[in-house]
């Protein structure tokens, strides 16, 4: 019930027809202005480690690209102590999955109490921490604030949530340490197509169905596009949410009689749903560069250097 709700109340703010829920909308700005303010103003004190911290997130609910972006950033740091700190969300953490198996040399914690868990993983021997979805988590210090926005609407409509899709305010981006749009600096690129034993298949003329539990499903439609298939039928869940293995049965056996040889999913999706009567292929994806590789390239080289210089006020034992 609580996944139809979101989904629900995501598609009234992608219809423009959620403004009855601006007296809701009014409270979570003002909740979220005072928060900022006790942290700016050093009411509540943010939590350092004795390691370099570098966050990726945004500033509105879901799809930007943070898991995929947080992905390559460990990947350019393959010759540290690389850890990854996760929030998770729902009874199947779907994104430090995905990382877990893209990543097999870092090591993922996931955990609501970052500060504690970066704590653990600065006492296993990391250097760097990367936080997966961090901006708003302030009680862990950061060195690096590096946020992502999407070119089409990187102010979540304008409103907070439930209203529109911020969740923290504009305002914020002008403290951030890099700012990425994905439309324009980056994208996710379809890189190739497992099938259920991770092998690359070539899809081009099937017929399929297609399901996936993200934030911007359309973005998933058009990736299957480009592959060349014939979509049977679709099935779009609300963000990590998982499929039910009942439903999910039904749903194949639906595809099957319409003639599809195949599902296809997110690489999250197949790494947290069940099997069923159809083989079920994923796609891979990457970050594919367009106009910000040089700015990556100079964040990447100041994220270095830190690491090799952490300021002597950051040794000793963490302060919790």
């Amino acid at each position: 019930m609580q996944n139809k709700c979101l989904a629900l109340g995501r598609e009234l703010i992608e219809r423009g027809a959620s403004w009855f829920f601006a007296p809701l909308s009014w409270i979570w700005g003002a909740a979220v202005f005072f928060r900022n303010k006790l942290y700016d103003w050093k009411w509540i004190r943010s939590v350092r480690v004795p390691c370099t911290v570098v966050s990726v997130g945004n500033i509105v609910a879901g799809g930007t690209g943070k898991t995929p972006f947080v992905q390559m950033m460990a990947a350019s740091f393959a010759s540290r102590k690389v850890a990854i700190l996760s929030r998770g969300y729902g009874k199947i953490p779907d994104e430090a999955m995905l990382l877990k198996r893209r990543l097999p040399n870092a090591k993922i914690y996931v955990g609501k109490k970052r500060s504690s868990i970066a704590a653990r993983a600065v006492a296993d021997g990391a250097e760097l921490i990367l936080l997966d979805d961090g901006f708003q988590h302030r009680k862990l210090h950061r060195d690096f604030d590096i946020v992502l926005v999407r070119e089409e609407d990187p102010l979540g409509k304008g409103h907070y949530l439930p209203w529109g899709f911020l969740r923290d305010s504009p305002k914020r981006l002008q403290k951030a340490d890099a700012v990425f749009s994905n439309g324009r600096d980056f994208c996710a690129s379809t890189v190739r197509i497992l099938d259920e034993k991770e092998q690359e298949i070539l899809v081009q003329g099937w017929k399929v169905g297609i399901f996936c539990g993200i934030a911007h499903p359309r973005l998933f439609k058009k990736s299957v596009a480009d592959l060349g298939v014939e979509v049977m039928a679709e099935w779009f869940l609300a963000d990590h949410e998982p499929a039910h293995p009942a439903v999910l049965e039904r749903f194949a056996e639906r595809c099957k009689t319409l003639g599809a040889k195949a599902l296809i999913t997110t690489e999250k999706d197949f790494i947290k749903n069940p099997r069923c009567c159809l083989p079920i292929v994923f796609i891979e994806i990457e970050i594919e560069w367009l106009e910000g590789k040089a700015r990556w390239e100079k964040l990447i080289a100041k994220i270095d250097h830190e690491i090799d210089n952490i300021p002597k006020q950051k040794l000793g034992k963490p302060h919790l």
